[in-house]
């Protein structure tokens, strides 16, 4: 699959179970509900980090290409340990960490998670690979800040990352070449269809419709616009912004 249907899919995912993980006492509401969206189809992008020329391995320039290298070496080259249980287990564990540690290990998580999934979804707005980190960087910084001053919670980061994930393997799994679930105790590829990537169906129909699924999710579950503003000018105030504007 392409690199922006598994974000929008990732993203898609989390945002349907919210619901769910309400019902199940995880706070997701207000500004955390955009933030699921970014951290699931960050997530989503994660088992292709594997591949030094994927879009994840790409979203950072060398930085992202060197761990890319990295970790398909370790993990038996590309669509063999990240596309596994054990994969989306490691990268749920991370995330898990990452949200107990909080503070600056949390900010950079949510940035290069925002980095991934911009790439993926082409919504960079600074083309230049150094302006385009600077960018995201900025992003992982604001949302660190609102989340220590408990603008909004970070509880659903894991679930987030783990939906993401996993919506990717479903994704692959569509297609020909399917994914190893049990490695490395069993490398068996297993797919339920054989579809090929970038055909025009998934160009032309199935992203554009996830992209707007996710998009009206977010608005709706985050309680539209009177929530939403609030949210936003209450975060910006806290790091300086709102209080210089006025």
């Amino acid at each position: 699959m392409l690199g922006r249907t598994h974000a929008t899919s990732g993203a898609v995912a989390v945002l349907a179970l919210v619901p769910v993980l309400r019902d199940h006492g995880v706070t997701v509401d207000g500004w955390a509900v955009p933030v699921a969206a970014v951290v699931g189809a960050g997530a989503a992008m994660l088992p292709d980090f594997d591949h030094h020329h994927a879009t994840i391995a790409r979203s950072v320039g060398p930085v992202t290409a060197l761990l890319a290298r990295g970790v398909g070496a370790i993990s038996g080259g590309h669509r063999n340990g990240t596309h596994s249980i054990l994969g989306v287990a490691f990268f749920t564990g991370l995330a898990t960490f990452l949200t107990h540690v909080g503070g600056l290990a949390l900010g950079l998580f949510l940035a290069f998670l925002f980095a991934i999934a911009s790439a993926a979804l082409r919504l960079s707005m600074i083309r230049a690979t150094v302006g385009h980190t600077l960018m995201c960087l900025v992003v992982g910084a604001l949302l660190a800040r609102g989340a220590l001053a408990d603008s909004f919670p970070v509880d659903v980061v894991p679930w987030a990352v783990a939906v993401g994930a996993l919506t990717h393997l479903v994704g692959d799994m569509a297609t020909v070449q399917g994914c190893p679930l049990f490695w490395p105790f069993n490398r068996h590829r297993y797919n339920y269809a054989s579809l090929s990537t970038d055909h025009a169906t998934e160009r032309f129909v199935v992203g554009p419709a996830l992209f707007l699924a996710a998009a009206w999710l977010t608005f709706s579950l985050a309680g539209g616009v009177e929530v939403l503003l609030p949210s936003i000018d209450a975060t910006l105030e806290l790091v300086g912004v709102g209080s210089a504007a006025r």
